[in-house]
């Protein structure tokens, strides 16, 4: 088996093309691996289906091209095993013995184009580019199906965070995610594999708090048939089915002291061992770890290894709780609003006092509670707009009297007239904060026709006397 690997590029890092590519001509692999090699893509190169088996067991491509006749067997096979593993890869296969039958059976079995030798390079690369282009394609629409969650805020303490994220996605370093429980550590760890060269790859998160510590060790590395009572057949590890991609190790704090002396030799070596077996299995995987713990006091209590500890805090990177983020309450109660109402198939805002309300409270468990907390008033709302009595009960002590911005500047002993000119100000001024101007949707939260409020606009001082009237 040989690997060529494209020329390594200046900058941002590419996303890499890999291609398989099978035959038992060595001079026609040398030449085609080169081929291919020159058009920037990584490829690997087999000669036989044993050879070939292993690599698609260990590695993820983007496109699998393989001569018919094999010595120890036939493209056909290949052609089976990449679609039960890989089901996305298109396959295409190449042969000098051409028949109707032969590329039918090909094609069934879901071979994506049946080729003749002899070919010429051009119309070679032709047909691999119409291969990649449409398994890109594919993968494009598949992800904006998926619609990925995007981490959302605007204050600067997240913007720093997501600015390191950015960043960390332009390296293969291996990332280490530090925040309390809620803040949304696996969000950053999937936007990290997105932007990443690794984004078409898999992306493999393992809970270590969640798996018991007699599991954790076959959960991570696999086991052989017959390694443990119960283990009845052979199964790879979660590091084997990320290949190619990122593996998330969330709650790393918690993996046990045995295991983590384990865990350092793969990210030292890139090599597993099936729990029960004897060979080394070569991964091609970016680490990403993530931790509610303080690893440094971990370390210094005994609890965690100090050398693994700075084996995954090459690129470490905070995410701070929502205490630390001024102003991304409203912003994320409306973010999922949208969400979980356009889900339930319902038209829902929020009223301005319920935004202001929530807006006070602690959330303990940071963004997790906010989110639930919203799904929880979509199912339980009664009309289109949310008020006070929609939310929970237990959420209500944040919603009593609140100080009203617009009173401070009046002097002592003002009159019931001034007093309620200022509360109606200040109440327009949140209410179209709230709805972020819109002037429709502020009148309906409070009750009043579009010519009623521009006319407490014009009143109030909140528009300029150019503005040409009501929406």
């Amino acid at each position: 088996m040989l690997r060529r690997r494209a020329a390594a590029r200046h900058g941002r890092v590419a996303r890499v093309t890999r291609i398989l590519f099978i035959d038992d001509e060595p001079a026609l692999r040398m030449t085609v691996g080169d081929l291919l090699a020159e058009q920037g893509w990584q490829v690997d190169v087999a000669a036989n289906v044993d050879q070939a088996t292993r690599l698609i067991r260990e590695r993820a491509y983007d496109l699998v091209l393989s001569d018919l006749r094999l010595p120890d067997g036939s493209g056909l096979d290949l052609v089976r095993e990449v679609r039960e593993r890989q089901p996305e890869t298109p396959v295409l296969v190449l042969t000098a013995y051409g028949s109707v039958e032969t590329a039918v059976s090909a094609i069934r079995l879901g071979a994506a184009e049946f080729l003749t030798k002899p070919f010429e390079n051009e119309q070679l690369l032709t047909v691999i580019r119409r291969h990649l282009e449409l398994r890109a394609l594919r993968d494009r629409v598949s992800r904006l199906e998926r619609g990925p969650e995007e981490p959302v805020g605007v204050s600067a303490t997240f913007r720093a965070a997501l600015a390191k994220a950015r960043a960390a996605a332009e390296t293969d370093g291996t990332v280490l995610l530090e925040g309390e429980t809620g803040t949304g550590k696996e969000v950053f760890a999937r936007l990290i594999h997105r932007l990443s060269s690794r984004g078409d790859g898999p992306f493999v998160a393992v809970n270590c708090a969640a798996i018991p510590e007699p599991l954790l060790e076959s959960e991570l590395f696999g086991h052989e048939r017959g390694a443990f009572t119960g283990a009845v057949r052979q199964r790879k590890g979660r590091l084997e089915e990320a290949g190619g991609g990122v593996v998330l190790l969330d709650e790393i704090g918690e993996m046990p002291l045995s295991l983590q002396a384990k865990l350092l030799r793969v990210l030292e070596e890139r090599r597993v061992v099936r729990l029960g077996g004897g060979d080394e299995i070569a991964i091609d995987v970016r680490f990403l770890a993530a931790t509610s713990r303080d690893l440094g006091r971990e370390v210094a209590a005994g609890r965690f290894r100090q050398d693994l500890f700075y084996r995954l805090n090459v690129l470490p990177i905070r995410i701070p709780p929502l205490r630390e983020r001024a102003g991304d309450v409203p912003l994320l109660l409306h973010t999922f609003l949208s969400r979980f109402a356009a889900e339930a198939g319902r038209t829902l805002r929020f009223d301005p006092d319920v935004v202001a309300c929530l807006e006070r409270h602690p959330y303990p468990g940071n963004v997790r509670e906010l989110e639930n907390l919203v799904r929880r008033i979509v199912l339980t709302a009664r009309g289109e707009t949310v008020r006070i009595a929609d939310v929970p009960e237990e959420y209500r002590s944040d919603c009593g009297t609140r100080r009203i911005d617009g009173l401070a500047g009046l002097p002592a002993g003002a009159s019931l007239a001034e007093t309620m000119r200022a509360v109606e100000r200040e109440v327009i001024r949140r209410a179209l904060e709230a709805n972020a101007g819109h002037r429709g949707r502020t009148a309906e939260a409070l009750g009043i026709s579009r010519k009623n409020l521009w006319e407490k606009m014009r009143n109030h001082g909140l528009i300029g006397d150019g503005d040409a009237g009501p929406e």
